[in-house]
């Protein structure tokens, strides 16, 4: 006789639900598994089971076809899955009680509208045909998303409209993240647990595509690939100095000026792009440390960062960055602009009084999101395709991106820092350094254990003797 067995008792989900598991053979023999919100729920059907399973083969079928009809009868009345990802939306919005952080916000209801919902969306100021797949995706009752097969027929149907891998990847988190918060609440009674997570085989087989092309592994680089996406302290430096000559004669102006520390910021402290302009001058705790307490929202400033150790955490500031701070600062208040505790290290208006946001308590002006997101394509992509066009050394500078710089700077600390450290500070996980941040960057691939300030100095060096003309030297010793 067939019974049922227990795969997961229970299952505990990242939010502290609980889902029940059972096995079992269907009436044709095939292996399958059911989630139930309680084990008493479990231990009935189950009982049902067996008592259908020793009726014989027929019973059996009957048992679980009605069970499956059930299902679809109930879900003509359910809510759909586009709905339940509405709901998502509503019930995790930056301005809740534990709602998503404001860029991961933004990010989740992007993909979600495009890959999820088949909303209309607009390019080069033109409306953009509705993804059919999405559009028939959201249609969908949300009951059918307790199995696997829904979310399988989803990423076929990607797939099947060429949308690239790394858009399904993005589609498959969201889905996932709104499964598995439905399955932890009461506001979408139909969903019971993440059907992503039982739909759990691999996307493509990785191997294989690397013994077939030879390559790395997706999320690492190799070889002269790693220049544009983990800056080297010599990147870092020669960006720092094209920036800085971009002036019409003379001296840098200050908007030349306040680039190149946010060059320094983002690489010296490791910081993410929205990081960067939440500084204030009192983050700077003591002589030798920084507090990252704020990031750069979608309207305002927000305490609550990408992860959940992105904010309140400390790291160590770099000798040759508190000196660039202290004469940035003194060239701040040279110009005019306050520097007190509460101002921001790179305030909002210094392209002129008109621009930035200014607090209502404190009277300091910072950035807006629009000028953050600006300032990667006016200021720091020129500076990039320069360097890129004008030395084939460094072709592969033309890809790099703000959140390179922060790549680059975890790696470079990795270098002289106890890794447990350095993921402390630059507020991510030993899983992500490994992944993704610890690089072998030319200059110091073969050098002895160096730390930050002494890599960054060697290349600050580096770059004002190839500025002047002079014989390069070598950093790596």
């Amino acid at each position: 006789m067939a019974r049922p067995w227990k795969k997961q008792w229970p299952y505990v989900g990242k939010r502290g639900a609980k889902s029940y598991r059972v096995g079992f053979r269907d009436h044709d023999g095939v292996q399958r598994t059911r989630a139930f919100p309680s084990a008493r729920s479990a231990n009935e059907w189950m009982d049902a089971y067996i008592s259908a399973e020793r009726r014989g083969p027929d019973s059996l079928r009957r048992f679980l076809l009605d069970l499956d009809a059930k299902e679809a009868n109930d879900s003509q009345s359910g809510q759909t899955i586009g709905q339940a990802i509405q709901l998502y939306f509503a019930f995790n919005a930056p301005d809740t009680q534990d709602g998503l952080a404001g860029s991961t916000f933004r990010t989740y209801r992007h993909v979600a509208s495009r890959h999820l919902l088949g909303v209309q969306g607009m390019s080069a100021g033109k409306p953009t045909p509705i993804a059919r797949y999405a559009a028939e995706f959201a249609s969908q009752p949300a009951v059918a998303f307790n199995g696997p097969t829904a979310p399988r027929t989803l990423r076929e149907a990607m797939k099947e409209a060429k949308v690239g891998p790394s858009a399904r990847a993005h589609t498959w988190r969201v889905l996932s993240a709104v499964l598995s918060w439905a399955a932890s609440s009461q506001v979408v009674p139909e969903i019971e647990t993440n059907g992503c997570l039982l739909a759990n085989e691999r996307v493509s087989n990785r191997r294989k595509s690397m013994r077939a092309s030879g390559g790395a592994a997706p999320g690492r680089r190799s070889g002269a690939a790693v220049s544009g996406w983990a800056l080297s302290p010599t990147s870092v430096e020669l960006i720092r100095a094209q920036l800085l000559s971009e002036a019409n004669g003379g001296s840098p102006t200050l908007v030349a000026q306040r680039d190149a520390i946010v060059v320094s910021l983002q690489f010296g402290l490791a910081l993410r792009n929205q990081e960067v302009f939440g500084l204030r001058w009192s983050s700077f705790v003591d002589q030798h440390r920084a507090r990252i307490t704020e990031v750069l929202g979608w309207h305002a400033l927000d305490s609550r960062g990408k992860t959940e150790k992105a904010t309140g955490r400390t790291a160590r500031v770099p000798l040759l960055l508190e000196e660039d701070l202290q004469a940035w600062r003194a060239l701040l208040r040279r110009h005019g602009f306050s520097t007190r505790g509460v101002d921001f290290v790179i305030p909002g208006n210094i392209a002129g009084a008109g621009n930035g946001v200014i607090e209502e308590v404190t009277g300091a002006c910072h950035m807006s999101n629009n000028q953050a997101c600006q300032w990667r394509s006016r200021y720091f992509k020129p500076a990039v395709e320069v360097l890129a066009e004008g030395r084939a050394e460094m072709a592969d500078l033309a890809t790099a991106t703000p959140y390179s710089l922060r790549r680059g700077g975890v790696s470079a600390r990795l270098r002289g820092e106890n890794a447990q450290s350095v993921a402390e500070q630059c507020g991510t996980s030993l899983e992500m350094l490994s992944r993704h941040y610890s690089y072998e960057i030319d200059d110091f691939a073969e050098s002895r254990p160096q730390s930050l300030d002494a890599q960054w100095r060697c290349a600050r060096a580096v770059a004002l003797k190839e500025r002047s003309g002079e014989p390069p030297m070598d950093c790596a010793a």
